[in-house]
Formats: C-alpha cells, sequence, structure tokens
C-alpha cells in the first residue's frame, strides 16, 4: 500500500569497542594503529580492523586507549595481552552507559538535562557532595521510576543508582550489548 514511501531494512549491529589498559606514555592516536600492528605481527591484523578512538587516565594516572574493531579481531586480542612500547597490555571489552551527572537518567548528558538536580545515592533534590544519607536510606531514582510505572513487577530500590548490579543498569547493559555485533 505504501508503494516507494516505506524501505524496510534491518539495523546494522555497531562494531564492538575494545579498551586497552595502561599504554605508554608515547603512545598517541596518531601511531596507535600502526603500533598495535607493528608489535603485534602474530596476531595477523589488517590496518582497516583498528579504529583508535581516544586515549584517558584512569584513577591511576595510567593511560588507556579505546579502540574500534570488528568481530573477527576482537576474538583475537580478547583473552591476550599486548605489546605496546615495553609493556604487556591487558585488553578488555569497552561497554559504557552514559549517565546524567544531573538527574541520573542514562543516555543522557548533564549539559543536555532539562530534569531537576536528584542525588544519584538517596534520590533527594540535592548534589552528590551534598549527601550524609547512610547505606540503610540508599534509594535509587531509575528504579523507583521504573515502579512508578510497572506496578505488576516491581524492582527493589533500596541501592545507589551508581550500584553496578541496579536492574536498570543491567537491562541498559543488556540494551547496549545487543546491538553490538559480536
Amino acid at each position: 500500500m505504501c508503494g516507494e514511501e516505506l524501505k524496510a531494512s534491518t539495523p546494522r549491529r555497531r562494531n564492538p569497542r575494545l579498551i586497552i589498559y595502561n599504554v605508554p606514555d608515547e603512545l598517541n592516536i596518531e601511531n596507535a594503529k600502526e603500533l598495535i600492528m607493528k608489535q603485534n605481527s602474530k596476531l595477523c591484523i589488517e590496518k582497516e580492523d583498528i579504529t583508535p578512538w581516544y586515549l584517558f587516565k584512569d584513577k591511576r594516572k595510567a593511560n588507556n586507549l579505546v579502540i574500534e574493531v570488528n568481530s573477527m579481531t576482537r576474538m583475537k586480542f580478547l583473552g591476550k595481552k599486548m605489546k605496546l612500547g615495553w609493556n604487556m597490555c591487558n585488553v578488555d571489552d569497552y561497554i559504557k552507559i552514559n549517565r546524567c551527572y544531573k538527574c541520573s537518567k542514562f543516555n543522557l548528558r548533564a549539559q543536555d538535562c532539562k530534569g531537576e538536580l536528584t542525588c544519584p545515592i538517596c534520590a533527594e533534590n540535592h548534589s552528590l557532595q551534598e549527601c550524609k544519607t547512610t547505606k540503610e536510606l540508599y534509594k535509587c531514582i531509575d528504579c523507583t521510576n521504573f515502579n512508578k510505572y510497572n506496578k505488576k513487577s516491581p524492582v527493589t530500590a533500596k541501592h545507589s543508582s551508581l550500584d553496578n548490579s541496579c536492574s536498570c543498569y543491567q537491562h541498559m547493559l543488556r540494551r547496549l550489548t545487543e546491538t553490538i555485533d559480536y
């Protein structure tokens, strides 16, 4: 009936991203691809299989590199240590769920947020730094909102929204991994 107005297509899955921990200081985005290929030649990696995304420092001031690879290259890297400079670097899947630091909702950035300031620990209207709540009074704002709209299958909200075992966070992780081509 719609003729040429609608076009059906299957969604394209994303390439997986990997994080390489503790890369040397001399590595940067421009030379990362060549260094990985040159020092890890036994893995038989093609130049188009790797796309460096960004470098960042963790809490311990160690450099970490995030790269995007195809699913075959991912299988070659996982479970092995990568040689970079004089370092033997661990490699792992990189899955990051964006969270707003203002309202604690997923897939939102604080600079784009129009919601109210919400503490991620107790779900009150103050910042995380101002929170003085004890562990017994933790309350997840995401699980509380979920329970508000899903009365038939409530989840426990007696945890911080920063908790990795939060059912809403776990749901978002599952949704994200379903879109990745493993």
